[in-house]
Formats: C-alpha cells, structure tokens, sequence
C-alpha cells in the first residue's frame, strides 16, 4: 500500500470465498470482492491470499497474480502484511480477528458481522484493538447514503414518518445490513418488536430471519420486514419524510426520490463503487488523514440491535 512518498505496504486477505476473491475477477466491470478492489486502486498492493482449502487458495491466488497460503502462520511468517482482510464465514469472525491483532499490523478489515452470539460480541467489547479497524458494511461508503443520512440529521426533509425495510438471510448476516444501514440513517435503537409470523429459517448455521417493529432516534415507526431469500436476494428501504419519499431498490443500486405528488425520478447510487470506496478510505486512515468510518464499536451497536430482535422473540 503506497501511503504517501515512498512508503509502502501490503495486505492478506483472509479468506478466499466469494467476498474476499471469487465473486468477480481481475477484467470484470463490476467490484464484489476485496480482492479486485485492492488491485485495482495504484496505492494498493495485494500480497497473499489464505484459504484452509489449498487448491481454491492457489487458483484465486493465479487469477489475482498473489501468493497463495493454506495456513495462515505460515502466511505471517513468510509475508509482512500491514493490512488483514478477515472474509472468512461468519462464525469465525470473533476469532480470526482476535488472532491478527496479536500479529504486527497496521488495519484490519472486516466482514460483518463481528460476531454471531452475546458472548462473542462481549468479549470483543472488551479489546481495544490498539490499530483501525473498517468493519465492512458497505453502504457507509455509498455517497448517496452518506448525503441522505447528513440531510435526515439536519431535518432538510421534515420530520421522519416511517420506514420500512425488507431483507432476507439472517437477522444477524444480511440483517445486521439493513440494522446498520438503519442506525446511520435515523440513529440508536430505542426499542424493538419483534414479529413471530415473520421469522424465516433461509440462512443455515445461524439465526433466523427475524421481522416486526423497531422505535429509532429520529425514526419512531421502522417495520422490518422479511423474505425468504432461498428463492431471491432482497434488501429494499423505503423512507417517508413529511416533504419526501425515498425508495432504496435493487438491492440498493437504485434509488427513487418523490416530492408530493411531483414524478417520482430514480437515480442509481454509488453502491457498486462502495468497493473502491472502502479501500481509498483505508489508505486515508493509514495515512492519518481520516478516521474508521465503520469501527469496531459501531459494529457492536449493530449486533445488538439484531440481537434484541432475537432476545425478545426467543422470550415471547
């Protein structure tokens, strides 16, 4: 990672699932994946690629022109990474990142969601990292998200009436998405409902997806709302202001804007460049320009918040 002069780094990523480098590749037209974020940014370098499955470490490892590693000691004794991207599945987040901060680093990135029980979340409240740490939840690097969450705060719309959101796959993998995306936009949660009805067994090996009512900071009236996304990929927002309308599809690709009853204009968003975005802000941070945007402790906000859904529904 070229940082400012002649100072440079290297970063690892953990992981070579479909996030961290299969989901697209080196000529695609489209960033999914850390991997193509990093080569593609000249301050960037990628210097290794971990996977326990060796043959899938090698061949993402080719088609990224990186080193392949199956064993991640054996990564950190060979290469002197400042940057770890941990993209390995969710139960193993806690862990993970608990392991690389023990290592000689300088940031670390990581998937969401940082944990997947209380306690792991507990334990991880109780670290101070000591290095930046960039939790992925990407539409905090969307501009057309960061605009709308500056108006909402300044009130440039009125008054926030409702807002209803939709997702699928865990209350606590996509959900913690849509959770996230939420608290950006209308502040700390103050109380949830949760909708028995609602819950949908679609994300295998953890929680459920769990839907019903939440109470924000500037959002008195939130509903969650729930698909099952074994047959489809969902994630829509839609907010009503006493002046305006917004209306998040595509997965958050495309947004729809209406004022009264003037024709409603969609626009598309910056999500699909939300890649580039993190990683030219991680150089930011590394160059001491700019501060997480996305840390450790929000995430933890986060994660309760998808939790109290499950709390309160599991007691019901």
């Amino acid at each position: 990672i070229v940082l400012s002069g002649s100072r440079v780094g290297a970063g690892a990523i953990i992981g070579a699932g479909s996030i961290g480098s299969g989901a697209d590749g080196p000529d695609s037209n489209e960033y999914l994946t850390h991997a193509h974020a990093i080569v593609e940014n000249p301050s960037l370098e990628l210097r290794a690629l971990v996977d326990i499955d060796g043959e899938r470490a090698a061949t993402e490892a080719k088609r990224w022109n990186t080193n392949a590693y199956k064993d991640i000691e054996q990564m950190f004794a060979v290469e002197k990474p400042d940057i770890v991207i941990i993209a390995t599945p969710d139960d193993t987040h806690a862990k993970m990142f608990e392991y690389v901060l023990k290592k000689n680093i300088k940031l670390v990135v990581l998937e969401k969601p940082v944990a997947v029980n209380d306690a792991e979340a507990e334990r991880l409240s109780k670290i101070h990292p000591g290095v930046p740490v960039i939790v992925n939840f990407r539409r905090r690097f969307d501009p057309t998200v960061i605009e709308l969450a500056d108006a909402l705060k300044r009130g440039e719309h009125g008054r926030i009436v409702s807002a209803h959101g939709t997702y699928v796959r865990g209350i606590l993998h996509n959900g913690s998405h849509m959770l996230d995306l939420a608290r950006f936009l209308f502040g700390e949660v103050l109380s949830v409902t949760p909708e028995p009805s609602s819950v949908i067994d679609d994300f295998p090996g953890g929680l459920p997806t769990i839907g019903g009512t939440a109470v924000f900071e500037r959002c008195s009236t939130f509903h969650l709302a729930t698909a099952d996304g074994r047959k489809k990929f969902i994630f829509e927002l839609e907010i009503v202001t006493e002046k305006k309308r917004f209306h998040f599809t595509d997965e958050g690709m495309k947004l729809t804007e209406q004022t009264g009853t003037e024709k409603a204009c969609t626009t598309k968003t910056g999500l699909d460049m939300a890649f580039p975005a993190l990683y030219a802000h991680v150089v930011s941070v590394l160059d001491g320009k700019e501060t997480s945007r996305s840390t450790l402790d929000n995430a933890l906000k986060t994660h309760t918040a998808c939790t109290r859904f499950f709390r309160v529904f599991s007691n019901q």
